[in-house]
């Protein structure tokens, strides 16, 4: 049980949040919220009640603008390539969450172990431009929405479908089986209920450098304790890839994560890794698949990268989180371009999360980013007509900062400003291959039924 005194600390913790409904110590009061207020309102609350299935959706909307008089807002804005309004999300999902005490992708959590076996499901669909980068080969990108759609038009997928398992052994353990977003990254929302919570509208160099997603099972389960002392929790996933559902090469990717709890909750250490054959799974006819191409599916071209993030609660109104980042592919498609054979990134990004009041967040967020030779299918900047790379890479620096306001607990509005460095070899990355730096701003609203 945690202290009282902790609950608004722990507040800043989304994951906690998410997982309320299964650990009611981490909440003050047990109503519904905003998310699945709409169907419960049409038709009841009999469902979620009575069964613990849950219809909820989400919408996310936004205006973004850069400083330098093109339309160019990629890379740094990523999922946003254009200035102007973006339909980012619109989804639906419908879920049956475990009961238990790990939950798979957040990690173990305090109390003792449930003696009852669980299961649950997830299918969640969703409709926007941020969908072009959540599709999965061989499973949803040949919808007919997907095949006329160009880089900058609204995409569709089943974003994840999974079942997922209690399994009452060692300290408590959970089998997820399906398509589910990845357990890797700090940013990337999961296993939040969507992207869309997440706390910035752009995304880090890493995030764009990680997968988004995988087919296949991943195990997490929470080594026995002591009651009352500090968790200890480990994730093993085999899985085809990253972003595929049929992985041509034919080896699947192996994940092993690790997840650290103190007895008080307030710090987070969390080791994430995936290792695997990176080649011949990115297709440029579907814009899906890997985004790091390499070589072709008969080749072996190892492929890893590793997340390390510390999430720290400071007080009732500061949270910090740093991340530190390491990728490698063998053989890249564009490493070339910097008279090399293989590719590596690395970096690390500093978040800073201050509660101003009970509505109001204030976000803010540093990083650095290198990358040795280009390696990422948004940084190569192809050219459309004539399918010739100019790429850019070297070293990425950016600064975000945001206001996160919720007049209502159904809507979040959200003013952010962003600048980016970049310094290196090769094109230069921002304002259509003419700027070296770039400020960009946008205001987003998300609205939670």
């Amino acid at each position: 049980m945690i202290p009282r005194k902790h609950l608004s600390a722990s507040s800043l913790l989304g994951p906690v949040l998410a997982a309320a409904a299964l650990f009611p110590q981490f909440t003050q009061a047990a109503e519904p919220g905003a998310s699945g207020s709409l169907f419960r309102s049409a038709f009841g609350d009999g469902l979620e009640k009575d069964y613990g299935i849950k219809v909820h959706g989400w919408a996310q909307a936004g205006w973004i603008y850069n400083d330098n008089g093109s339309d160019d807002v990629s890379k740094q804005a990523f999922f946003n390539n254009d200035e102007g309004f973006n339909l980012n999300q619109f989804a639906l999902a419908i879920e049956k969450t475990p009961k238990g005490n790990v939950v798979g992708r957040v990690g173990p959590f305090p109390g003792p172990m449930p003696q009852e076996a669980d299961w649950g499901f997830n299918v969640t669909a969703l409709y926007g431009k941020d969908a072009r980068f959540f599709k999965t080969y061989g499973f949803d990108e040949d919808l007919g929405v997907n095949r006329d759609a160009d880089g900058n038009d609204e995409n569709f997928n089943i974003a994840q479908a999974y079942l997922d398992f209690y399994i009452p052994v060692l300290g408590g353990s959970n089998l997820m089986l399906g398509v589910f977003h990845t357990p890797l990254e700090n940013e990337i929302g999961f296993a939040l209920p969507s992207p869309a919570p997440t706390d910035f509208y752009s995304h880090t160099y890493s995030f764009m450098h990680g997968p988004a997603k995988h087919t296949g099972a991943l195990y997490s389960f929470k080594l026995p304790q002591e009651e009352g002392g500090s968790m200890l929790g480990f994730e093993l996933g085999l899985v085809q890839g990253w972003n595929n559902m049929q992985d041509p090469n034919g080896d699947p990717d192996v994940i092993a994560n690790l997840r650290w709890r103190s007895a008080d909750f307030r710090t987070w250490v969390d080791w994430e890794n995936i290792y695997g054959n990176g080649a011949g799974d990115s297709f440029a006819e579907c814009a899906c698949g890997s985004p790091i191409p390499a070589g072709t599916d008969d080749q072996d071209l190892t492929r890893y990268a590793s997340y390390l993030t510390v999430s720290q609660v400071l007080d009732e109104r500061n949270r910090v989180a740093v991340e530190f980042n390491y990728g490698q592919q063998e053989d890249a498609a564009f490493a070339g371009f910097a008279d090399k054979g293989n590719a590596h990134w690395y970096g690390t990004d500093f978040n800073w999360y201050h509660r101003l009041g009970d509505n109001l967040m204030w976000n803010s967020r540093a990083e650095w980013f290198h990358t040795d030779a280009p390696v990422h299918v948004v940084m190569a900047n192809i050219d459309p007509q004539t399918g010739i790379p100019d790429p850019s890479w070297g070293s990425f620096y950016g600064f975000t900062t945001n206001l996160a306001w919720t007049p209502v607990p159904n809507l979040r509005l959200r003013p952010e400003l962003r600048y980016d460095i970049h310094s290196g070899s090769g094109r230069d990355a921002f304002g259509d291959g003419r700027e070296d730096r770039q400020l960009v701003g946008s205001f987003d609203i998300s609205v939670f039924f």
